[in-house]
């Protein structure tokens, strides 16, 4: 990310002072979302999941983001006047800060795409606190590897009127940071998403046609299991009404053999009917399950798509502006409120990402109900019966 000193140098001083004022409010909105779902993780056991651990590390990085990387900038409104040292700090961590948004919204993706398309693995897993926490801190180490030690490197040479890395000129080392920073990552996005509808669309077909082969053949087997049992007391009437009419001839012996093969004739049909409800039921609830995975698998595919789509948006315009000024000579880059539009456009990223998926999900929003919760006051019968 950089920065044009004379595209804000350049106005007046009651244009400078509004304008600072709407970037404090701006980076107080960024870090009062972003604080509010790293309060609710620490709030509610029941969020400490490992895709959630995820959407904490996004908060932490967009938090940082509105307290550090927006309030060094503001003074650039007024010109840069903190010096090359605190300038060199602010590029390491405004790149470090945006680009570890950029990579937990990939980490983010992969896990939704293992809990979609491999989800029967991916519950038997027992993934341990150590293997999350070192995938959260290869985000931050290759975070900084893309832009860090250039910006450290080309800190002497710089020019230091203009809080901007020295490479940005160079061209080709912005095409690579650019794809680095945004063409693969919206690539890895986007293949994640493609392979979670997909998997949802073979899951929907093979859910709808096992269901209805699954419950002919159910149907075909009950029925021939009815036949069979109708067969067997139909061929056994006979016997009974002969048993019956030699009733008064065969004596008590007859009479007590009769009696125990009608009970055996009862009970084995009763148990054929329970063994019939049985498995229609497990077959119902198997239905009803597999159905709210489907449903539960469209949920997360939604909210990863909305998730791409922001990220695109905000991040696509600055890195084409950045690719297409580097081919200008330095001092002859045209000046363009659109450069600044496309510039705040990345900060904006760090606002809308709280409430593209925590502060939408319900376990979310029970936390947040813990956080501003307000105790109840006891009613009069609550109050006599504690007096009492």
């Amino acid at each position: 990310m950089t920065l044009d000193a004379n595209s804000t140098g350049s106005l007046t001083l009651a244009a400078q002072v509004p304008l600072a004022f709407l970037m404090s409010l701006f980076a107080f909105a960024i870090m009062l979302g972003n604080a509010v779902v790293i309060l609710a993780f620490m709030v509610d056991r029941n969020l400490r999941h490992r895709s959630n651990y995820f959407f904490l590390n996004l908060a932490i990085s967009d938090f940082f983001v509105g307290m550090i990387a927006i309030p060094l900038y503001i003074p650039q409104t007024f010109n840069w006047s903190f010096g090359s040292a605190v300038c060199t700090f602010w590029l390491v961590t405004d790149y470090l800060l945006c680009t570890a948004s950029v990579y937990n919204i990939v980490l983010i993706s992969y896990d939704r795409y293992q809990s979609v398309s491999n989800a029967v693995s991916y519950r038997a897993q027992h993934t341990g606190i150590g293997k999350i926490v070192a995938q959260l801190v290869a985000v931050w180490i290759l975070a900084f590897l893309v832009n860090g030690p250039m910006i450290l490197a080309s800190a002497s040479w710089k020019n230091t009127k203009e809080c901007e890395p020295g490479f940005v000129t160079k061209w080709y080392i912005l095409a690579i940071t650019s794809f680095l920073e945004f063409l693969a990552p919206v690539i890895l996005v986007a293949y994640f998403n493609v392979q979670i509808y997909w998997s949802l669309w073979k899951r929907g077909n093979l859910n709808r046609c096992p269901s209805h082969t699954g419950s002919s053949s159910a149907s075909s087997s009950d029925s021939r299991h009815l036949a069979r049992t109708g067969l067997t007391s139909r061929t056994s009437l006979p016997a009974l009404r002969e048993s019956a009419s030699s009733l008064h001839t065969g004596g008590p012996l007859r009479t007590s053999r009769l009696m125990v093969s009608l009970r055996s004739h009862t009970r084995s049909s009763i148990m054929a009917f329970k063994a019939g409800s049985l498995f229609r039921s497990e077959a119902l609830a198997l239905h009803q399950r597999e159905s709210l995975e489907l449903l539960r698998g469209r949920k997360l595919a939604r909210s990863l798509a909305i998730l791409l789509s922001a990220f695109a948006i905000c991040w696509a315009p600055y890195c084409l502006f950045t690719i297409v000024l580097s081919t200008y000579p330095r001092g002859k880059r045209p000046k363009s409120v659109w450069y600044n539009i496309a510039f705040w456009l990345q900060w904006f990223n760090s606002f809308i990402n709280p409430f593209l998926y925590p502060l939408c999900h319900r376990r979310f929003q029970k936390a947040f109900w813990k956080i501003f919760r307000v105790k109840k006051k006891p009613t009069a019968s609550q109050t006599q019966s504690v007096s009492s």
